[in-house]
């Protein structure tokens, strides 16, 4: 199970069941802002991050350049000093796995958002932070929001890696292939598995799940 599959189940369980079950190729602005944040980091520059976008998504090249123009390099991040960029963690007895970021000299992680939604993290930013957390046995690091040049600290509770982990067991058995019921939202209008979801109906288990 990737860290990813929890923020796609939060947003919605069909969407983390196609995901899991069909993958994900279609990039998005996050994408590009991810490899614009990690060449800056590295201080590579905006025309390596273009150079990487554009050949793991070709002919994506307009993804690229909306989130060029919004992305905002914060000069807090020069506080953080950098140990190691893109790190893999996976835990064999939770059967959990992702890549870090950037992993800092005072051992904490450094993950990429796009937008901040208020003064605090939203549950879906939470779930994602604290399953980094776990994953890499990180205690604490920070997101850092790309189009508002905001960083903000976060440290794991128990509360939170509770509820990541009800969140992994719902996931097991969507990989086990049990289909959660279909619920309507505005994101339905631009989900790329709306036409799969549609003609997958309902079933009376699903009510439970």
């Amino acid at each position: 199970m990737k860290i990813a599959d929890i923020t796609s189940f939060i947003t919605c369980p069909r969407l983390a069941y196609f995901r899991i079950h069909f993958g994900e190729d279609r990039p998005s602005e996050y994408h590009a802002a991810r490899e614009i944040f990690l060449s800056l980091r590295k201080g590579l520059g905006y025309e390596w991050a273009y150079e990487r976008f554009t050949s793991l998504y070709p002919g994506s090249d307009e993804v690229f350049r909306d989130a060029a123009s919004k992305f905002i390099y914060s000069k807090e991040l020069e506080k953080i000093e950098p140990q190691d960029w893109e790190v893999f963690f996976e835990s064999e007895r939770l059967g959990l796995r992702g890549v870090v970021d950037e992993v800092t000299k005072s051992n904490e992680f450094v993950v990429l958002m796009v937008k901040k939604s208020g003064e605090g993290f939203t549950f879906r930013e939470r779930m994602r932070l604290a399953a980094v957390s776990i994953v890499s046995g990180m205690e604490s690091g920070y997101a850092y929001y790309a189009f508002d040049g905001v960083l903000r600290r976060y440290s794991a509770s128990r509360r939170d890696k509770y509820n990541v982990l009800r969140i992994l067991e719902k996931l097991r058995r969507i990989e086990k292939g049990f289909l959660p019921e279909r619920k309507e939202s505005e994101r339905c209008k631009s989900c790329e598995y709306k036409e799969s979801c549609e003609t997958k109906p309902s079933t009376f288990l699903s009510r439970f799940f």
